[in-house]
């Protein structure tokens, strides 16, 4: 059996944000599950992260105490300008929901889709020894941030681009006067929301890959092989624990799918507890 109840935390721009907190009323374990979302995406009501809850908290001895789902500026229960974001922002929020949690755990596995591993990695690596993390798992990635941001400018210029081919035709200055030439607050359309071409320009300067190495242990990776969005060869690191799904979906929310990568969550979560 479980509780849910809407935490409400500030970050350091005073903006209100908010999240569902799903506490175990039987539960001994001292542990609690922090859900990141990727880009444009929702803790709060993602599949996912709705399923994995789910999966956990239905254990007759729960590994965990709770599981914590925010959203992050300007998206879902949060409040705020979303197309002001940025990656330090993004950590930013999860330092002010770690700094909630922190109030009642000390030991934490964290799970995050896409954008928000690279989240969960710069947060980590600025907090150390704060906290204990039994547990990490990312969903298809997005560590490789220089190189993505590329693939995603020769896609959006040339149409169907594989990973393998996307360097071919790749001009660098081309791509930085693209990001050069505009505003500092000048925003492109994607998809649901506005984001700043400063956003784009940032994070294609950041690689994020390696930088999780003291956790090879610790870190299961779970990646779609024909993922079109985030190709599993943009990967540079070699985790000790990975699986590879047969599905072109970044999400990883088809049905079938997602069942599988969450049993398989849920047992490297039980595993050594």
């Amino acid at each position: 059996m479980s509780n849910t109840r809407l935490v409400e935390f500030k970050n350091s721009r005073n903006i209100t944000l908010r999240g569902l907190l799903i506490e175990s009323i039987n539960s001994i374990s001292k542990t609690a599950v922090v859900c990141v979302a990727g880009f444009e995406g929702l803790s709060s009501t993602a599949p996912k992260f709705i399923n994995l809850t789910e999966e956990l908290l239905l254990l007759p001895s729960t590994p965990i105490a709770s599981v914590f789902r925010y959203d992050p500026t300007g998206i879902g229960l949060s409040d705020g300008k979303y197309y002001k974001i940025k990656i330090d922002t993004l950590v930013d929020d999860l330092y002010h929901a770690m700094k909630y949690l922190l109030n009642f755990y000390k030991n934490f596995i964290f799970i995050g889709h896409s954008l928000g591993s690279c989240v969960i990695t710069k947060y980590i690596n600025s907090n150390r020894n704060c906290f204990i993390i039994e547990k990490i798992i990312l969903l298809a990635p997005a560590l490789n941030q220089y190189d993505l941001h590329r693939y995603w400018y020769m896609q959006e210029k040339y149409g169907f681009i594989t990973w393998e081919n996307f360097k071919r035709n790749f001009n660098e200055l081309d791509f930085q006067e693209y990001l050069n030439s505009k505003s500092i607050d000048a925003c492109k359309s994607h998809r649901a929301h506005k984001i700043l071409y400063e956003f784009i320009r940032l994070c294609s300067q950041e690689d994020f890959s390696f930088q999780l190495n003291d956790y090879q242990n610790q870190i299961l990776h779970i990646h779609g092989i024909q993922d079109l969005i985030v190709p599993i060869e943009s990967i540079k690191d070699q985790f000790k624990h990975t699986l590879i799904l047969n599905t072109n979906d970044h999400d990883l929310e088809e049905p079938d799918i997602l069942q599988e990568w969450t049993m398989k969550a849920v047992e490297f979560i039980c595993n050594n507890k």
